[in-house]
């Protein structure tokens, strides 16, 4: 049997997983208790408290000494919405890690009319709700539906960044058709200039994926555990990873080390919300037990009378 070797490279970054996860935490918290505004073109910060969405754009009612002020502005006026991940976004993330696309979906539904105002504002969660909405699709095998999911019509209206982004996730999830070599060849060109870490992270489960359709599971696997080695802080894709990467081991006769993968993740991430999921794939690696029926019990010699 050949054995799986993992790159160097991927021995001396995951023994550091343990570390980047409390560095994420530390993070986490920090972002928590960042304050969520507004920056305008003018230089000018307001308050998202303040802010309320409105038919031409947003208006926000500030109090100015004893005086209250009420400002009007579009979101081509704004540079920046610092603004916490709507819950809705978040258990979309979660339910594709845990293999719920379709409820996924569900949960986007609910966010994304609330997000539409901020369509046209650089890096808004509306972006990243309609990149969740790809993959969800994508996951589900309706590539072209995932693709239609922002219309050339919306990419118009974007700005540059954000249709630039939309562009490359198409790229990411359309199908491979004959020549998956050249798909490879696309997703690893990404990987070069890709600035978003979320989107970077996701090239790599493409290229695993193209990969494992080749056959070439182990550097399907490879490419897979690059995600959860570099990318520990996007998590929703680390454990996507880290579930593929552990599928593919044992496809090449090695679910102990696949075993081993879910144990070090589980250790490393105490209060993970995809620690059911972890559980239940990595009881699918252990090997079933053969059981006998028990032997029958000897019978009772009965009375008999003489």
């Amino acid at each position: 049997m050949k054995q799986f070797i993992f790159p160097s490279s991927v021995i001396s970054a995951r023994a550091s997983l343990a570390f980047a996860a409390v560095c994420w935490c530390s993070i986490t918290a920090v972002h928590a208790q960042t304050q969520e505004e507004f920056e305008l073109q003018n230089g000018r910060r307001i308050p998202a408290s303040s802010v309320q969405a409105s038919p031409a754009g947003f208006t926000a009612t500030l109090t100015v000494g004893t005086t209250l002020q009420t400002i009007n502005f579009t979101a081509k006026e704004v540079v920046r919405a610092s603004l916490r991940e709507p819950k809705e976004v978040v258990e979309a993330r979660i339910l594709i890690a845990s293999e719920k696309p379709d409820k996924a979906l569900e949960a986007l539904d609910k966010a994304e009319p609330g997000l539409l105002p901020y369509q046209t504002i650089p890096d808004s969660w509306w972006l990243r709700a309609a990149v969740l909405r790809m993959d969800a699709l994508s996951v589900l095998g309706k590539s072209k539906e995932a693709a239609a999911v922002v219309s050339q019509d919306i990419l118009s209206k974007l700005p540059p960044e954000s249709a630039g982004q939309i562009k490359d996730f198409q790229q990411i999830i359309a199908p491979a058709g004959k020549e998956s070599s050249e798909k490879i060849a696309t997703l690893q060109a990404l990987t070069d200039r890709i600035v978003d870490s979320w989107i970077g992270a996701r090239i790599w489960l493409e290229i695993g994926n193209t990969l494992a359709a080749q056959g070439k599971m182990e550097e399907a696997v490879k490419a897979w555990l690059r995600v959860p080695v570099f990318f520990p802080a996007e998590r929703d894709l680390a454990v996507r990873g880290t579930i593929l990467a552990a599928r593919g081991l044992q496809q090449i006769g090695r679910p102990q080390d696949g075993e081993k993968l879910f144990t070090d993740y589980l250790s490393d991430h105490l209060a993970s919300p995809y620690k059911e999921t972890i559980q239940t794939e990595s009881a699918k690696l252990k090997p079933k037990v053969q059981t006998t029926p028990a032997a029958a019990a000897p019978k009772e010699p009965t009375e008999t009378t003489n």
